[in-house]
């Protein structure tokens, strides 16, 4: 897509704000539950900064990442912070850095555009509200999701989302390593960020589980031929289809709300 998502946040910010002020305008006035839904989403707007700065942030534990296996020494140490720690011990704190930030943008994002396309029950459920992997990629026949927005996201970005997803949930709650099987060619430097295939095998098996397969893809995406390669590559690839794919969805829960307002208002002429 031609925009980034940082540049639809910056977009929502205005929308969102137009909700909230025409909400707080004198005339015309909404029943009070359907305003406390429409104040539901507006209240977002306090939050896009934080989004924009879960952006960086991501950005900063990705370029830690980038050419780490360059600067180990003799001892395989790199840089970390003013000391130096085994690249191995680097590479792994890195990559979790990097997958729960992407993952906790994910699901802040996906919690708004939730209380737009997902059902009261989906989008209100107290402690856990929509995500993307539940609410937008599962096969579930029972899904709270509008289809027509199901149908935007998982044919077309279902494969990345569920990859990174599982890399998210193998690095975060296991380590890299899990009965017995590692997930990285070797521990030192030389290893570089390459995936044993059993330990690749394991992240694609987890992403099947998830009702999608490597044809969920966008037309004209470039899927790395070679995943396991160098698990970086794989990683830009699938943050920026799921950038797009999160960038889709706010920016059309805001267009949609801001339209709707307007109609119930009287105000679309």
């Amino acid at each position: 897509m031609s925009r980034t998502l940082e540049q639809r946040l910056a977009s929502s910010r205005v929308q969102l704000g137009r909700i909230d002020a025409a909400l707080n305008s004198p005339g015309e006035k909404l029943a009070v539950e359907l305003e406390q839904h429409f104040r539901s989403v507006s209240i977002s707007v306090a939050e896009v900064d934080h989004w924009i700065g879960l952006i960086h942030a991501r950005a900063a534990a990705r370029a830690l990442l980038d050419g780490l296996e360059s600067l180990a020494d003799a001892n395989d140490q790199v840089p970390w912070g003013a000391a130096r720690a085994k690249f191995e011990h680097v590479r792994l704190a890195g990559m979790q850095a990097y997958l729960a930030t992407n993952w906790a943008l994910a699901d802040q994002l996906t919690g708004m555009a939730g209380r737009v396309f997902c059902t009261q029950s989906a989008a209100f459920e107290e402690g856990k509200g929509p995500q993307l992997v539940s609410h937008f990629i599962r096969d579930d026949r029972k899904a709270k999701t509008a289809r027509a927005v199901h149908q935007s996201v998982r044919p077309v970005f279902g494969w990345p989302i569920a990859i990174s997803y599982s890399l998210r949930n193998h690095f975060v709650h296991e380590g890299a390593r899990a009965f017995g099987v590692e997930f990285f060619a070797g521990p030192t430097a030389r290893s570089g960020f390459a995936a044993t295939d059993a330990g690749w095998q394991k992240i694609e098996r987890s992403a099947r589980g998830y009702g999608v397969d490597s044809n969920h893809v966008r037309a004209g995406a470039t899927w790395p031929s070679e995943p396991k390669a160098d698990v970086r590559t794989t990683l830009a690839v699938a943050e920026t289809e799921i950038d797009d794919a999160l960038g889709m969805l706010v920016g059309s829960a805001c267009a949609l709300m801001t339209s709707h307002l307007q109609f119930m208002l009287g105000a679309d002429t």
